[in-house]
């Protein structure tokens, strides 16, 4: 299966995180990474990998203006760049420097990506 597109056509920069079928993560029972966070100015395009060839894909994003692109499937994200295993809890500190969004499902058989506009 081919990489999955992220494009820019909103008016303001977009940062997307997203969440992706990863084997190396099925050790604690939950075989999805999280990643963040892909940054994106305005007409930009880029693509990440789909390493296993999973249908399955999640995003979420954040626009510089405050637009916010989300859905019912949780995840963690954080404000810095991260890579996650789904079910791994993190502390830095004592305090967890994650918190939970929701993110919206992709259809890699339907879309090869998705446009924020």
């Amino acid at each position: 299966m081919a990489d999955v597109r992220f494009t820019n056509s909103h008016g303001s920069r977009v940062f997307v995180a997203y969440m992706r079928l990863d084997h190396d993560c099925g050790f604690c029972g939950d075989p999805w990474d999280v990643r963040g966070w892909v940054v994106l100015d305005p007409g930009e395009t880029e693509t990440r990998p789909n390493d296993t060839g999973n249908r399955w894909f999640y995003y979420y994003a954040e626009g510089e203006d405050g637009s916010v692109w989300a859905g019912p499937f949780p995840a963690e994200v954080r404000q810095a760049r991260f890579d996650k295993c789904a079910c791994l809890g993190v502390l830095q500190g004592g305090v967890n420097p994650y918190h939970e969004v929701g993110m919206r499902q992709l259809d890699l058989d339907r879309f090869g990506g998705v446009t924020f506009t």
